[in-house]
């Protein structure tokens, strides 16, 4: 009798282990989902940080955009907002990047930025986008981007006359996303489906 009640007893106690480890898995794997997207990681567009700048700089200087990775689907439209600041920072436009968009004719191209600097100078705003206007048929995708050629695009800078030495100029990215014919498969911050790293431009002496 006694061997049959620990028995019974034992049976009793391991349902309710069982339960729990399960329900403690299943809320692990949806913190795990939320955090990296159910694909894994999530893609990241990150504005370079550069080195120390001179305040007596006069040159130019360049800024690469990255994205880390895209999902398999194909981005027709991109675009995206960086906040700065204009009274120490002169907007002088875009580079070309080595992330290319789908051609029908030739296999690939590089994307045609719309921006328009004077007017970015005045709102300390950035705002480029990229639209396809081949219904479709020019547009980002994962087939042709590469870890070692992932820049999306560069921006280039100068240093206005008020930069001063330890002055430290923050470039934040409000916007950005990376738009696909079907809305549920977009890239973008307001979504949570694209990360951001945002840039500081340090002044030295």
């Amino acid at each position: 009798m006694k061997g049959m009640f620990q028995s019974k007893w034992f049976r009793r106690k391991k349902v309710p282990a069982f339960m729990g480890g399960l329900i403690l898995l299943l809320l692990l794997s949806l913190f795990l989902a939320r955090c990296t997207g159910i694909g894994g990681k999530k893609p990241v567009l990150a504005v370079e940080t550069p080195q120390k700048l001179s305040a007596s700089q006069t040159d130019t200087f360049t800024l690469d955009v990255t994205i880390s990775d895209l999902e398999e689907t194909l981005y027709p439209a991109m675009s995206m907002s960086i906040r700065f600041d204009p009274s120490c920072l002169e907007f002088l436009g875009i580079e070309e990047g080595n992330v290319f968009v789908t051609d029908s004719q030739v296999g690939r191209a590089l994307p045609q930025w719309s921006c328009n600097p004077q007017q970015c100078n005045k709102s300390g705003l950035i705002n480029i986008m990229y639209l396809d206007l081949t219904g479709g048929k020019s547009a980002f995708t994962k087939t042709l981007l590469a870890e070692e050629n992932n820049v999306v695009l560069r921006l280039s800078f100068r240093l206005r006359g008020s930069a001063r030495s330890g002055d430290v100029y923050d470039l934040i990215l409000e916007d950005a996303v990376f738009a696909a014919s079907d809305e549920t498969q977009s890239l973008a911050m307001t979504r949570e489906t694209l990360k951001t790293k945002n840039a500081k431009i340090v002044v030295g002496d």
